[in-house]
């Protein structure tokens, strides 16, 4: 683990860093991701860590636009001289992740209709592998392509941004 550590590290920062203006979360970030690729290989060996720990990287991202999204969406809003100066920073963070919702559902609309069905399974409903594959009559192999394929779209989709 710590050859990973030593070369995927930096990496990662680089990664959240471009991603986050500012990316005084990137360290925050690392460590997650880190703690979360730990806690996979106490349960299972995945055949490329890197890999594997790339899509934590990812996933990470997208948890914290969607957590973003929901915060900055409040059920009420109240009214007072000080209001718009409180909220321009949030407006910002507002508009990044309404732009990467934006690249995400386009990219997610541009996916043949099968990958994008079991991508959405495995993400939006949570289901495994073994699952999705029960379900649709395929492979765990089938099922690992698919959302690899949709994975690699959908980041580079959001790295041309």
């Amino acid at each position: 683990m710590s050859s990973i550590y030593a070369t995927e590290a930096p990496r990662l920062q680089k990664y959240f860093r471009a991603r986050l203006r500012g990316g005084d979360e990137a360290p925050d970030l690392v460590q997650e991701a880190f703690a979360r690729l730990l806690g996979v290989m106490a349960r299972e060996r995945p055949q490329r860590p890197a890999a594997y720990l790339q899509r934590i990287a990812r996933n990470l991202l997208f948890n914290r636009s969607k957590r973003l999204e929901n915060q900055l969406a409040p059920d009420h809003v109240f009214f007072d001289d000080g209001y718009e100066h409180a909220t321009a920073p949030m407006q910002s963070d507002h508009i990044e992740v309404e732009d990467m919702m934006r690249i995400y559902r386009r990219a997610l609309s541009e996916l043949p209709e099968r990958t994008r069905q079991i991508f959405l399974l495995h993400r939006v409903d949570e289901l495994t592998y073994r699952e999705i594959g029960e379900r649709l009559g395929v492979s765990i192999p089938t099922v690992q392509y698919h959302v690899a394929r949709a994975l690699a779209h959908i980041d580079a989709a959001l790295e041309q941004e």
